[in-house]
């Protein structure tokens, strides 16, 4: 099913921050997370696919669900994730009639910053 594109007012996107810094602290968490147990298994991986695989190969695999999922909880309150390091994400707004992104980036309280959708972070400008 098709979802219905959703635009923020600052007051909705401001409210959502919260919920926000959570899924990306976890994000990262379970990033770290993949990267550690991966870099164990890719040496594995050739030769463990005959022998009825590794046990870690369960872990990396509930690792990567988790972190899918993650991604999908924040694209369903709408937004669009630009980079998960620093902590980017993008909220469609209308702005003088037009689409444009309210910009905010892990660690800020607030938004503050808006861009054109073909713009990105570095032509960010002031609310």
């Amino acid at each position: 099913m098709m979802q219905r594109k959703r635009y923020f007012t600052l007051e909705e996107a401001n409210r959502l921050i919260p919920r926000l810094e959570k899924e990306l602290s976890d994000l990262k968490t379970v990033r770290q997370e993949l990267a550690e147990v991966g870099g164990e298994l890719t040496p594995m991986f050739e030769v463990v696919y005959r022998n009825g695989g590794h046990p870690k190969s369960k872990a990396f695999l509930q690792l990567a669900e988790q972190f899918h999922e993650g991604i999908d909880r924040i694209h369903d309150y709408g937004c669009l994730i630009k980079q998960l390091e620093p902590g980017l994400i993008d909220f469609p707004h209308m702005r003088d009639g037009r689409e444009v992104y309210l910009c905010w980036q892990f660690g800020e309280k607030e938004l503050r910053y808006w861009h054109d959708i073909d713009a990105g972070f570095s032509s960010r400008q002031p609310i």
